[in-house]
């Protein structure tokens, strides 16, 4: 997912991070005008604010440019968006969205403010502190970290771009319960006073609100995204632990660091060939270049079963808002990229990025035509 930060952790619309688009879906009953908030209340609010000041620094008036793997239900961005307003008929949800949506439902108003707020907060470290040097491992046991490293190692041979300084670093929500990290994130524009004042904020939230599990709960990383050159920590893909969680439960952990991971490095493709659609290509675009990497001789080279399951996995992060594109959309992008890789005369030859870009673009409004057509 490309990111434009200001959005929100799904899909933000700043430039730079993954967005997190809120639904503003919580369910409980807001308190009574007469009614003195709570301390709870207050503390997110505070901390809120101390946020919302450090991102004006560190972002500028601009939203960060970064693009997500799908657009969240979850988080500011989404409310901006209007998402259910513009949903194609007959549409559903994908399964990873659908479950975002869910988690966040669950949230009183005062976890959702503070949702938005350590999810914002964390994904700032992520892009703009965490590097490749010092990165944890990838997802909540390190049990994905293998797989990370090999795969942005073959992505970095396999496309035609200059990749030296694209990074791969985790997303971790666990990373707020860190005094020393969240220090630093917000020394990056604070007085050390203030920084330090701010991060025992931070560790105080996560104390008053349990649904955040200390920063485990998977909804505070629910994405990926890929940061394009010019921001804070430089060009990087970052892959949240909460979506690799996420992947796992829905079962297609067998190919979800390979597809998340070749789909973010696709914008990176993107970025570097000058090509920024404004339409649902600019992230089904994006799905093939990944099809078309894990299907390779030279890529992952997985076979037909697995290539099934990153389809699925295609699916599952699709939505109906018109912005990153349906299940249906997400799923024939991927497979398109997938059979130019299965169909080549040569399966050795990597076709050049910039021919690979024309090619989707050519193909385009072919898959939007049937998926339009496989929903009637």
């Amino acid at each position: 997912m490309q990111k434009n930060r200001r959005a929100g952790v799904f899909g933000r619309s700043i430039a730079a991070a993954g967005a997190l688009s809120l639904l503003a879906l919580a369910t409980a009953a807001p308190a009574s005008a007469d009614e003195a908030p709570s301390t709870v209340d207050q503390d997110v609010t505070q901390l809120t604010q101390e946020v919302d000041d450090l991102a004006a620094i560190v972002y500028g008036s601009g939203l960060n440019n970064a693009d997500s793997l799908f657009d969240s239900p979850a988080g500011p961005a989404a409310a901006a968006r209007g998402f259910a307003a513009s949903d194609p008929a007959g549409c559903t949800d994908g399964a990873l969205v659908t479950y975002a949506r869910g988690l966040e439902a669950g949230l009183t108003p005062t976890e959702d403010q503070a949702f938005n707020t350590l999810s914002l907060l964390v994904e700032m470290y992520a892009e703009g502190v965490e590097t490749e040097q010092t990165a944890e491992p990838f997802g909540t046991d390190g049990q994905y970290t293998a797989r990370a490293a090999a795969t942005i190692t073959k992505l970095r041979a396999f496309w035609d771009i200059d990749s030296s300084d694209i990074q791969l670093v985790p997303w971790k929500g666990t990373d707020l319960a860190d005094r020393a990290k969240m220090t630093k994130m917000f020394a990056i524009g604070f007085s050390p006073v203030r920084a330090a004042q701010a991060a025992v904020l931070t560790d105080k939230v996560l104390d008053e609100l349990p649904v955040f599990q200390n920063g485990s709960n998977p909804l505070l990383t629910l994405n990926s995204y890929a940061v394009p050159a010019g921001y804070l920590g430089g060009r990087r893909v970052v892959l949240g632990d909460g979506e690799l969680e996420t992947m796992r439960m829905l079962g297609v952990e067998d190919v979800s660091v390979e597809a998340i991971v070749g789909h973010e490095f696709g914008h990176q493709v993107n970025f570097a060939n000058g090509n920024n659609p404004a339409d649902e290509s600019s992230e089904m675009g994006p799905d093939a270049y990944a099809g078309y990497f894990v299907a390779h001789a030279k890529g992952m080279g997985f076979n037909a079963t697995l290539q099934q399951h990153v389809g699925n996995l295609n699916a599952d992060i699709g939505s109906c808002n018109r912005n990153h594109g349906t299940p249906e959309q997400r799923r024939a992008a991927g497979q398109w990229g997938a059979d130019q890789a299965t169909s080549q005369a040569d399966p050795n030859e990597i076709v050049p990025s910039g021919t690979m870009i024309d090619a989707f673009k050519a193909e385009y409004p072919v898959i939007m035509g049937s998926a339009a057509l496989a929903r009637s």
